[in-house]
């Protein structure tokens, strides 16, 4: 396993000056890693949201996060995207942080209810994020066809990794 700085070389392509300012001003490795899972949580909300691939180039968006920190459990929307250098101002982004690991983020267009009128965090009544459990999500899920044992049985037989496909010259 390789450091956080190498790990960060791998991925300086994908982010602007800025950000790696931002994200190598944190106080030690660890946070500078935590900053760093923030920023690719926006960049991949924003990729999502304008439905394109990951052939899109990075750094043609940059985050101006804020706050610099979020407490656990509150939801905020003050984070500014630009785009090409330019403040895309129909944007708002609004991020949570589950726990000390785990960040969310979901980029909301021109119709997000929490435009550019409102900033700062948002208010407790408005639901937050629910974690689900697997139970949860399959509950009042009605099966697509009949189950088929045979189909089940031929999944477990499976290897679990793909065998390697030798090379056999005539």
């Amino acid at each position: 396993s390789g450091s956080i700085p190498e790990f960060f070389q791998l991925m300086k392509r994908q982010f602007t000056e800025e950000e790696w300012r931002v994200i190598k001003s944190m106080k030690n490795e660890w946070l500078q890693l935590d900053m760093f899972h923030r920023h690719w949580a926006l960049k991949e909300s924003f990729i999502k949201a304008i439905g394109v691939g990951i052939g899109f180039d990075l750094q043609r968006i940059e985050f101006n996060v804020s706050p610099v920190e979020l407490e656990v459990g509150k939801t905020y929307n003050e984070t500014i995207i630009f785009l090409d250098g330019e403040e895309e101002k129909e944007w708002t982004f609004e991020e949570t942080r589950l726990d000390d690991f785990h960040y969310i983020a979901v980029a909301l267009g021109k119709s997000g209810e929490f435009g550019k009128n409102h900033s700062g965090v948002i208010p407790t009544n408005k639901t937050a994020f629910t974690i689900l459990t697997f139970n949860d999500l399959v509950t009042s899920a009605i099966p697509l066809a009949p189950e088929d044992p045979a189909c089940w049985e031929s999944f477990c037989s499976r290897q679990e990794m793909p065998a390697r496909q030798s090379c056999n010259p005539r």
